[in-house]
Protein backbone atom coordinates (compact mmCIF):
# COMPACT_ATOMS: atom_id res chain seq x y z
CA UNK A 1 0.00 0.00 0.00
CA UNK A 2 1.34 3.13 -1.08
CA UNK A 3 1.62 5.93 1.65
CA UNK A 4 1.26 9.49 0.70
CA UNK A 5 3.55 11.96 2.73
CA UNK A 6 2.12 15.49 3.15
CA UNK A 7 4.82 17.98 2.98
CA UNK A 8 5.16 20.36 5.87
CA UNK A 9 7.83 23.39 5.77
CA UNK A 10 10.23 24.89 3.41
CA UNK A 11 12.90 23.87 2.02
CA UNK A 12 16.55 25.34 2.76
CA UNK A 13 16.67 26.93 -1.16
CA UNK A 14 13.20 28.06 0.15
CA UNK A 15 14.18 29.99 3.29
CA UNK A 16 17.62 31.37 1.89
CA UNK A 17 15.50 33.13 -1.35
CA UNK A 18 12.76 34.36 1.06
CA UNK A 19 15.95 35.87 3.40
CA UNK A 20 17.84 36.63 0.09
CA UNK A 21 14.61 38.76 -1.18
CA UNK A 22 13.35 40.49 2.23
CA UNK A 23 16.89 41.52 2.69
CA UNK A 24 17.52 43.21 -1.14
CA UNK A 25 13.89 44.71 -0.25
CA UNK A 26 15.32 46.21 3.51
CA UNK A 27 18.15 46.91 1.85
CA UNK A 28 16.55 49.24 -0.49
CA UNK A 29 14.05 50.51 1.71
CA UNK A 30 16.98 51.93 4.05
CA UNK A 31 18.84 53.46 1.22
CA UNK A 32 15.67 55.31 -0.30
CA UNK A 33 15.19 56.30 3.28
CA UNK A 34 18.70 57.64 3.56
CA UNK A 35 18.39 59.59 0.22
CA UNK A 36 15.26 61.35 1.58
CA UNK A 37 16.73 62.44 4.64
CA UNK A 38 20.19 63.53 2.58
CA UNK A 39 18.30 65.75 0.04
CA UNK A 40 15.85 66.61 2.89
CA UNK A 41 18.90 68.01 4.49
CA UNK A 42 21.09 69.55 1.68
CA UNK A 43 17.74 71.37 1.23
CA UNK A 44 17.09 72.43 4.19
CA UNK A 45 20.64 73.67 5.40
CA UNK A 46 20.55 75.74 1.61
CA UNK A 47 17.53 76.94 2.23
CA UNK A 48 18.05 78.41 6.20
CA UNK A 49 21.47 80.17 5.27
CA UNK A 50 19.47 81.59 2.11
CA UNK A 51 17.15 83.22 4.62
CA UNK A 52 19.62 84.02 7.17
CA UNK A 53 21.41 86.55 5.06
CA UNK A 54 17.84 87.78 3.46
CA UNK A 55 16.75 88.82 7.48
CA UNK A 56 20.05 90.30 7.55
CA UNK A 57 18.54 93.13 4.99
CA UNK A 58 15.11 92.77 6.44
CA UNK A 59 16.88 94.01 9.84
CA UNK A 60 18.91 96.72 7.59
CA UNK A 61 15.93 97.68 5.99
CA UNK A 62 13.54 97.89 9.10
CA UNK A 63 16.26 98.34 12.37
CA UNK A 64 15.18 97.53 16.07
CA UNK A 65 16.51 99.75 18.84
CA UNK A 66 19.10 97.48 20.71
CA UNK A 67 22.00 99.16 23.03
CA UNK A 68 23.29 101.80 22.11
CA UNK A 69 20.61 102.35 19.95
CA UNK A 70 18.28 103.32 22.24
CA UNK A 71 20.80 106.77 22.93
CA UNK A 72 19.65 109.67 21.57
CA UNK A 73 23.22 110.42 20.18
CA UNK A 74 23.95 106.83 18.70
CA UNK A 75 21.55 105.35 15.31
CA UNK A 76 22.00 101.53 14.05
CA UNK A 77 23.23 101.87 10.39
CA UNK A 78 23.40 98.18 9.65
CA UNK A 79 25.27 94.74 10.02
CA UNK A 80 28.36 93.64 9.99
CA UNK A 81 28.66 89.84 9.37
CA UNK A 82 32.13 87.75 9.78
CA UNK A 83 33.37 84.35 8.60
CA UNK A 84 36.14 83.15 9.86
CA UNK A 85 36.78 84.65 13.87
CA UNK A 86 38.29 82.48 15.95
CA UNK A 87 37.22 83.57 19.16
CA UNK A 88 33.78 82.66 20.25
CA UNK A 89 30.87 84.85 22.18
CA UNK A 90 33.42 84.92 25.67
CA UNK A 91 36.59 85.77 23.78
CA UNK A 92 38.40 83.09 24.23
CA UNK A 93 39.53 80.65 21.23
CA UNK A 94 37.32 78.27 19.88
CA UNK A 95 37.72 74.81 20.65
CA UNK A 96 38.67 73.09 17.23
CA UNK A 97 35.61 70.97 16.98
CA UNK A 98 34.89 71.66 12.74
CA UNK A 99 31.64 73.36 13.85
CA UNK A 100 31.73 76.89 11.12
CA UNK A 101 30.35 79.85 13.23
CA UNK A 102 29.00 82.91 11.44
CA UNK A 103 28.80 86.15 13.37
CA UNK A 104 26.74 89.14 12.87
CA UNK A 105 26.98 92.18 14.89
CA UNK A 106 24.91 95.89 14.61
CA UNK A 107 27.01 98.83 13.30
CA UNK A 108 26.08 101.83 15.31
CA UNK A 109 27.38 105.38 14.34
CA UNK A 110 26.86 109.20 15.69
CA UNK A 111 23.74 110.17 14.75
CA UNK A 112 24.63 113.73 14.67
CA UNK A 113 27.81 113.31 12.60
CA UNK A 114 28.62 114.32 9.24
CA UNK A 115 26.60 112.25 6.52
CA UNK A 116 27.90 113.67 3.48
CA UNK A 117 30.13 111.50 1.15
CA UNK A 118 30.01 108.01 -0.53
CA UNK A 119 28.47 105.42 2.68
CA UNK A 120 32.30 104.52 3.67
CA UNK A 121 33.20 108.56 3.80
CA UNK A 122 29.80 108.66 5.41
CA UNK A 123 30.04 105.58 8.20
CA UNK A 124 33.82 106.93 8.93
CA UNK A 125 32.57 110.39 9.73
CA UNK A 126 29.67 109.09 12.03
CA UNK A 127 32.34 107.11 13.76
CA UNK A 128 30.52 103.78 12.82
CA UNK A 129 31.01 100.90 15.10
CA UNK A 130 29.98 97.72 16.17
CA UNK A 131 31.02 98.26 19.77
CA UNK A 132 29.38 101.21 22.41
CA UNK A 133 31.45 102.42 25.64
CA UNK A 134 29.36 101.16 28.87
CA UNK A 135 31.16 103.07 31.07
CA UNK A 136 34.91 103.77 31.87
CA UNK A 137 36.07 100.27 32.36
CA UNK A 138 33.94 99.04 30.07
CA UNK A 139 33.18 98.72 26.52
CA UNK A 140 29.80 96.24 24.99
CA UNK A 141 29.17 95.21 21.61
CA UNK A 142 26.27 98.24 20.14
CA UNK A 143 23.74 96.14 20.16
CA UNK A 144 22.80 93.11 18.46
CA UNK A 145 25.05 89.84 17.92
CA UNK A 146 23.89 86.20 16.32
CA UNK A 147 26.22 83.42 16.29
CA UNK A 148 24.91 81.35 12.73
CA UNK A 149 25.77 77.70 12.74
CA UNK A 150 24.82 76.45 9.46
CA UNK A 151 22.54 73.37 9.70
CA UNK A 152 23.65 69.68 9.31
CA UNK A 153 27.17 69.87 9.32
CA UNK A 154 27.15 71.61 6.64
CA UNK A 155 29.58 74.27 5.23
CA UNK A 156 29.41 77.55 4.05
CA UNK A 157 32.49 77.12 1.18
CA UNK A 158 34.18 80.19 -1.53
CA UNK A 159 33.81 78.65 -5.25
CA UNK A 160 37.58 77.64 -5.92
CA UNK A 161 38.61 74.86 -3.38
CA UNK A 162 36.27 74.28 -0.93
CA UNK A 163 37.58 75.98 1.63
CA UNK A 164 35.45 77.86 4.44
CA UNK A 165 34.12 81.43 3.34
CA UNK A 166 36.18 83.98 5.32
CA UNK A 167 36.01 87.56 5.42
CA UNK A 168 33.65 90.19 6.61
CA UNK A 169 30.34 91.50 4.82
CA UNK A 170 28.76 95.16 5.48
CA UNK A 171 25.29 95.61 4.52
CA UNK A 172 24.41 99.32 5.90
CA UNK A 173 22.42 102.27 4.95
CA UNK A 174 23.65 105.44 4.05
CA UNK A 175 23.37 107.65 6.84
CA UNK A 176 21.59 110.51 4.88
CA UNK A 177 19.87 109.14 1.92
CA UNK A 178 19.03 105.62 3.95
CA UNK A 179 19.93 103.60 0.55
CA UNK A 180 21.37 99.91 1.80
CA UNK A 181 24.94 99.26 0.71
CA UNK A 182 26.59 96.01 0.39
CA UNK A 183 30.60 95.69 1.09
CA UNK A 184 32.77 93.42 1.70
CA UNK A 185 36.42 92.98 2.58
CA UNK A 186 38.85 89.77 2.59
CA UNK A 187 40.11 91.27 6.16
CA UNK A 188 38.55 88.90 8.98
CA UNK A 189 37.96 91.47 11.60
CA UNK A 190 38.28 90.17 15.34
CA UNK A 191 35.60 91.51 16.96
CA UNK A 192 34.99 89.30 20.16
CA UNK A 193 39.19 89.10 20.65
CA UNK A 194 39.45 92.98 20.16
CA UNK A 195 35.91 93.31 22.86
CA UNK A 196 37.92 90.80 25.40
CA UNK A 197 41.31 92.62 25.37
CA UNK A 198 40.12 96.07 25.29
CA UNK A 199 38.05 95.44 28.61
CA UNK A 200 40.86 93.83 30.06
CA UNK A 201 43.30 96.95 29.46
CA UNK A 202 40.18 98.89 30.73
CA UNK A 203 39.59 96.91 33.76
CA UNK A 204 43.52 97.00 34.74
CA UNK A 205 43.07 100.83 35.04
CA UNK A 206 44.70 101.35 31.24
CA UNK A 207 43.31 103.28 28.22
CA UNK A 208 41.96 101.74 25.47
CA UNK A 209 41.08 103.71 22.63
CA UNK A 210 40.99 101.54 19.39
CA UNK A 211 37.73 100.11 20.12
CA UNK A 212 36.63 104.06 18.61
CA UNK A 213 38.55 102.27 15.01
CA UNK A 214 37.64 99.11 14.88
CA UNK A 215 35.85 99.15 12.38
CA UNK A 216 36.52 102.61 10.36
CA UNK A 217 40.23 101.96 10.57
CA UNK A 218 39.59 98.62 7.71
CA UNK A 219 36.64 100.49 6.41
CA UNK A 220 38.89 101.37 2.93
CA UNK A 221 39.32 97.60 2.50
CA UNK A 222 35.38 97.02 1.66
CA UNK A 223 34.51 97.51 -1.89
CA UNK A 224 31.35 96.27 -3.97
CA UNK A 225 31.99 92.62 -5.91
CA UNK A 226 29.30 89.56 -6.26
CA UNK A 227 29.31 87.45 -3.58
CA UNK A 228 29.42 83.62 -3.78
CA UNK A 229 29.17 81.07 -0.99
CA UNK A 230 28.42 77.40 -1.78
CA UNK A 231 26.83 75.16 0.65
CA UNK A 232 28.60 71.70 0.95
CA UNK A 233 26.76 69.04 2.95
CA UNK A 234 29.53 66.69 2.66
CA UNK A 235 31.92 69.60 4.15
CA UNK A 236 35.58 69.72 2.72
CA UNK A 237 34.97 67.67 -0.09
CA UNK A 238 35.70 69.78 -3.44
CA UNK A 239 33.87 67.35 -5.31
CA UNK A 240 30.63 67.09 -4.16
CA UNK A 241 28.11 67.02 -6.86
CA UNK A 242 25.92 68.78 -4.14
CA UNK A 243 27.46 72.14 -3.77
CA UNK A 244 24.45 74.65 -3.83
CA UNK A 245 25.70 78.64 -5.04
CA UNK A 246 23.66 81.26 -2.88
CA UNK A 247 24.93 84.85 -4.18
CA UNK A 248 24.58 88.23 -2.76
CA UNK A 249 24.82 90.59 -6.17
CA UNK A 250 27.24 93.24 -6.37
CA UNK A 251 26.18 95.99 -3.93
CA UNK A 252 22.78 94.47 -3.46
CA UNK A 253 20.42 96.93 -2.08
CA UNK A 254 17.71 94.97 -0.32
CA UNK A 255 16.65 90.84 0.39
CA UNK A 256 15.87 90.40 -3.49
CA UNK A 257 19.99 91.03 -4.41
CA UNK A 258 20.08 87.47 -3.00
CA UNK A 259 20.15 84.54 -4.84
CA UNK A 260 19.50 80.95 -4.95
CA UNK A 261 21.64 80.26 -8.27
CA UNK A 262 19.92 76.64 -10.11
CA UNK A 263 22.14 74.27 -9.00
CA UNK A 264 22.37 72.35 -12.10
CA UNK A 265 22.51 75.70 -14.21
CA UNK A 266 25.64 76.58 -16.10
CA UNK A 267 25.76 79.69 -13.52
CA UNK A 268 26.66 77.54 -10.58
CA UNK A 269 29.65 78.61 -9.75
CA UNK A 270 29.99 75.86 -7.12
CA UNK A 271 30.09 73.35 -10.16
CA UNK A 272 33.57 72.30 -11.05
Amino acid sequence: MNMKHKRHGFTLIEISLFLAITGLLFMGIIMGTQNVLRDQRFFDSTQNFYEFLKSLYSQVSNPQSQGAGNSEQYAIYGKLIVFGQNTGLDGNTINNDGIQRIYSYDVVGDASGNMSGDVKAALKNMHANVFFPKNARSIIPAGLVEDYIPRWDSEIEVTANGDPFTGSILIVRHPNSGTINTLYSSTVIQVNSVLKNANAVLNSGGTYDSYKTTLTSVMDSFTTKDLDFCVNPDSGNVNSDRRRNIRIVKNARNSSGVELVDLDGADNRCNH
